[in-house]
C-alpha cells in the first residue's frame, strides 16, 4: 500500500478507500474482544482532533465571566471564538458554569442525582443576560431541564474528593502539588455527561449549518469538555488565592497542564457500540487506515527519530504511573516493561528498509494485545491522514436501506456464511450464552443488565443481542425454506426481522465486535475501553466488571496556550512532574 496523503483521498469515500487499501488488518483479528479491550487513543482521537482544528483555524477564547466566591461558588463563561465566517459575521460559542460546593457524602458519578458541583452547557454564540436567565433557571436542573437549539451540549460534574482540596491548600500557602499527593490519572473536577443531538430539546447533530465549526461527530462535545477542564483550574486558583492572599501561588508551567477532566463511564456505551454499527466501523476504520499508511513508509531519518521520541515518552510517561490496581487492565508500572520490549525491538528494526513494518510484525507475533495496541497507537503518530477528510469519514450516513423483498432465504444463509462465520467460535447455542438482557433502568433511568433467570424482560429489552438473533435466524433457514423470498418469511416468522435488516444494512467490515453481550461472561468493559480510547479518554480503572474511570485531556494545551497560538499536537503521554 503506497502512502496516502490527503490531496489523494479528497474524492474518496470510506467504503471505496477500505475496498482500495492494502495491509489492512483482518477483522477477525481488529474486532476481538480481548483486542478492543487493549486499544489505546490516537492522534485520531476526538479530543486531539479537535485540538489540531481549533489550533489551525486560529480559535480563541476569552473568559467572559467570572463571579465566584471565596468557596469557588457562583457563575462563569468562557466564550470561544472561531472568527469571522464566509458570510462576514463573527461565529462563537460559549461554556457556561453554574458552581456549588456539596458535602461529600453527596457526590456521586449517577444520573439519577440532582445536585452537582458544576452544571454547565454550551451555547452556539454569545450568551446575553436573557439567556443567561434561562441558563440560570434550567442548567442545574440537568436531566429535568427543558432547553431550546441554541444549546448545544449539556454537563455537569462534581470536584475530585482526592485532589481538589489538596490542589487548593497547597497553592494557597506557595506551594506546587504534593508529587505523592497525586495520582498518575490526576484531575481536579470529573464530569458524568455531555448530553446533546437533541436532547432535552438540545439543537440536534442534523441541526448545525453545513460550514459551522462544530458540524462535525463530538466536536461540541470536546470543546465543552475542554473548555470545563478550563474552568475547573480557574476554580482550584480562585479559592487558593482567597485562602491565601498574597501567599497564594499559581500552577507552574509543568502543573498547569498535567490535570485533565475525570469521568466515569458504565454500561451506557455497550449498547450504542451494538447499535450503530456503520459508527464503529469508521472509527476502526480510521485506525486501520492510519495504521497501513504508515507501515508501508520507508524509514526516513526523521520518520525514524519521531518514533524514537514516542516510543521514549511513552516509557517515560507510563514509568511515572502508579501501580494501582487496575485489572482487568494492566496498570502503568505492569505495562512500562512491555514498552521496555517495545524499544529493544525498535532498535532491532530501525536499519531495515521498512522498519515500521518490522515493529508491528514484532509486535504482531507476540499476541500480546496491550503490547499490540501500544505499539499501533504509536505507530498511527506517524500517519498524515488529513483531518479534513477523517471528519468527513467520521460524518456517517445511518439511514437503513429497504429490505428487497424478492432476495431468497438461500441468499440470506449464503451472507451469513460468508460474513459473520465468526459466530460459531462464541458456541451460542450453549445455556450461558442467553444468561442475560438487556433493559433500561426504571429506577436508574441507565442501561443495565439482568439475568433471565431471575427477572423477565416482558418485552422491554433493549436490542442488542445481535450475535444471537443472526445465529437463530440462519438456524431458521432450513430446506424447506431456503427458495421462499425474504418477504414472505419476515410475514411469516416477524422475529427474525430485526436479524434480516442488520444483514441488509451493515456489510461493513469493522462494524460488528465479535462478541455476544448476553453471554455469562461477556465483559462489557472491554468495549467500553475502545469506545474510551476513540475519545480520547486514557487511565482506565475499573471499578467493577461494568463500570470504570477515566482522564481526559492529561496534559492538553491550555486557554492561554490556543490564544498565543503555541498549540502542537505532542502533548499526549504527559511525564508527571516533580514538586518544587
Amino acid at each position: 500500500m503506497q502512502p496516502m496523503g490527503d490531496t489523494a483521498l479528497t474524492d474518496c469515500s470510506l467504503a471505496a478507500t477500505l475496498v482500495d487499501a492494502s495491509g489492512l488488518r483482518r477483522p477477525d483479528v481488529v474486532m476481538q474482544p480481548d483486542m478492543l479491550g487493549a486499544v489505546r487513543p490516537t492522534r485520531y482521537s476526538f479530543n486531539r482532533m479537535f485540538l489540531r482544528r481549533a489550533s489551525a483555524d486560529r480559535w480563541r477564547v476569552r473568559r467572559t465571566r467570572f463571579d465566584l466566591d471565596a468557596d469557588g461558588a457562583g457563575e462563569a463563561a468562557y466564550e470561544l471564538d472561531f472568527g469571522t465566517g464566509d458570510d462576514g459575521d463573527r461565529r462563537a460559542c460559549t461554556f457556561v458554569a453554574f458552581t456549588r460546593v456539596l458535602d461529600e457524602a453527596e457526590h456521586t458519578d449517577r444520573v439519577i442525582a440532582d445536585r452537582w458541583e458544576v452544571s454547565g452547557c454550551l451555547v452556539d454564540g454569545p450568551v446575553d443576560e436573557d439567556l443567561l436567565a434561562m441558563l440560570r433557571s434550567e442548567i442545574p436542573r440537568q436531566e429535568r431541564a427543558r432547553l431550546d437549539p441554541r444549546v448545544l451540549v449539556l454537563t455537569r460534574g462534581n470536584r475530585s474528593v482526592r485532589f481538589f482540596d489538596h490542589l487548593v491548600e497547597r497553592l494557597a500557602g506557595g506551594q506546587q502539588p504534593d508529587l505523592c499527593q497525586v495520582g498518575d490519572s490526576g484531575y481536579i473536577m470529573r464530569s458524568t455527561a455531555f448530553y446533546a443531538n437533541g436532547k432535552y430539546g438540545m439543537r440536534s447533530f442534523e441541526g448545525y449549518p453545513t460550514h459551522h465549526p462544530l458540524a462535525v461527530p463530538y466536536r461540541a462535545q470536546f470543546a465543552c469538555a475542554w473548555l470545563f477542564r478550563e474552568l475547573s483550574y480557574d476554580v482550584v486558583e480562585h479559592c487558593a488565592r482567597e485562602r491565601g492572599g498574597s501567599n497564594a501561588v499559581r500552577f507552574d508551567a509543568e502543573w498547569s497542564r498535567f490535570f485533565g477532566l475525570g469521568n466515569a463511564t458504565g454500561l451506557g456505551l455497550v449498547p450504542y457500540a451494538f447499535g450503530h454499527p456503520r459508527v464503529v466501523n469508521a472509527w476502526v476504520a480510521v485506525r486501520e487506515l492510519a495504521l497501513a499508511q504508515v507501515r508501508a513508509l520507508t524509514g526516513t531519518p526523521e520518520r525514524r527519530r519521531r518514533l524514537s521520541d514516542w516510543i521514549d515518552r511513552a516509557r517515560d510517561h507510563l514509568g511515572s504511573g502508579s501501580d494501582d490496581d487496575c485489572s482487568p487492565f494492566l496498570s502503568p508500572q505492569q505495562v512500562r516493561p512491555l514498552l521496555d520490549d517495545v524499544a529493544d525491538a525498535w532498535a532491532s528494526t530501525v536499519e531495515q528498509e521498512l522498519p515500521f513494518e518490522g515493529l508491528y510484525s514484532w509486535a504482531a507475533a507476540t499476541a500480546e494485545p496491550e503490547l499490540i495496541e501500544w505499539v499501533v497507537s504509536l505507530l498511527i503518530e506517524l500517519s498524515d491522514l488529513g483531518d479534513d477528510t477523517v471528519d468527513r469519514w467520521f460524518r456517517v450516513d445511518e439511514r437503513s436501506a429497504p429490505i428487497d423483498p424478492s432476495v431468497t432465504m438461500s441468499q440470506i444463509a449464503r451472507s451469513i456464511d460468508e460474513r459473520w462465520g465468526w459466530l460459531d467460535r462464541l458456541d451460542l447455542a450453549a445455556a450461558e450464552a442467553d444468561t442475560f438482557w438487556w433493559v433500561i433502568s426504571d429506577n436508574t433511568e441507565e442501561p443495565r443488565r439482568a439475568r433471565r433467570s431471575r427477572l423477565d424482560p416482558d418485552g422491554r429489552d433493549v436490542a442488542i443481542d445481535v450475535a444471537l438473533r443472526v445465529a437463530r435466524l440462519r438456524a431458521a433457514i432450513t430446506p424447506e425454506v431456503a427458495d421462499a423470498a425474504v418477504g414472505d418469511f419476515i410475514a411469516r416468522h416477524p422475529e427474525h426481522r430485526l436479524a434480516i435488516k442488520r444483514l441488509a444494512t451493515t456489510a461493513d467490515p469493522y462494524g460488528e465486535p465479535r462478541d455476544n453481550a448476553c453471554a455469562e461472561r461477556y465483559l462489557p468493559l472491554q468495549l467500553q475501553r475502545f469506545q474510551l480510547a476513540q475519545y480520547g479518554m486514557d487511565h482506565y480503572k475499573p471499578k467493577s466488571t461494568d463500570w470504570l474511570r477515566v482522564t481526559l485531556d492529561q496534559g492538553a494545551p491550555r486557554a492561554a496556550d490556543l490564544n498565543a497560538g503555541t498549540i502542537s499536537d505532542d502533548w499526549a503521554l504527559p511525564i508527571r512532574p516533580e514538586a518544587t
